[in-house]
């Protein structure tokens, strides 16, 4: 497979941000991820195949134009490689807040590090560029509802019981938040 010309959107420090388009569709693996179903198992995916026609009618229909919905992939810089996505959803310019949703779907490629440094990423351009006020979101692994609340400065705001079904069982769905005044004060602290 050729090497994909990625048109970065926002650089960071160990993955890039970049636009999205039926390109990179056609010539990832973006669309398989989602068939793995060891890395879909906390997610709210893999009930049914996805397709590259199906992910590509996404991008189409979800994505491309879209002013609620801002979703980049996540580029590894060294390796110029496609390796998940991460996105604002539902933003909302009234009320100016947004849910983060982010994934590494590449397993050789699944860690901490370069997930957080997505997550930070985006984090500032909504606070920054998109004046938004607050970004929450949802999981559910206490888990990752903890990491995120540590690394990043989000607070717990609660709990849905028994949610989301997978695996077998309901899920409780951990929420969390995060208000542009913590965000700064969590920068401040860090330096």
């Amino acid at each position: 497979m050729n090497t994909i010309k990625y048109d970065v959107f926002i650089k960071g420090k160990l993955v890039d941000l970049v636009c999205l388009n039926e390109e990179v569709v056609e010539r990832s693996n973006w669309y398989n991820w989602f068939n793995d179903e060891e890395n879909m198992k906390f997610m709210q995916k893999h009930y049914f195949p996805n397709t590259k026609t199906q992910q590509l009618n996404f991008y189409r229909n979800e994505i491309e134009n879209s002013k609620t919905k801002l979703q980049l992939g996540i580029v590894h810089k060294k390796d110029n490689k496609l390796i998940g996505t991460i996105s604002l959803n539902y933003i909302d310019f009234l009320n100016r807040k947004c849910e983060i949703s982010g994934f590494i779907g590449e397993k050789k490629y699944q860690n901490i590090k370069l997930f957080m440094d997505a997550n930070k990423i985006i984090i500032k351009h909504a606070f920054e560029n998109l004046n938004m006020h607050k970004i929450y979101g949802g999981t559910i692994l206490k888990e990752i509802s903890s990491m995120y609340c540590r690394v990043l400065g989000f607070k717990e705001e609660g709990i849905k019981r028994r949610e989301i079904y997978k695996n077998g069982k309901y899920n409780d769905v951990y929420l969390i938040g995060l208000i542009k005044e913590e965000y700064y004060a969590k920068l401040q602290k860090n330096t």
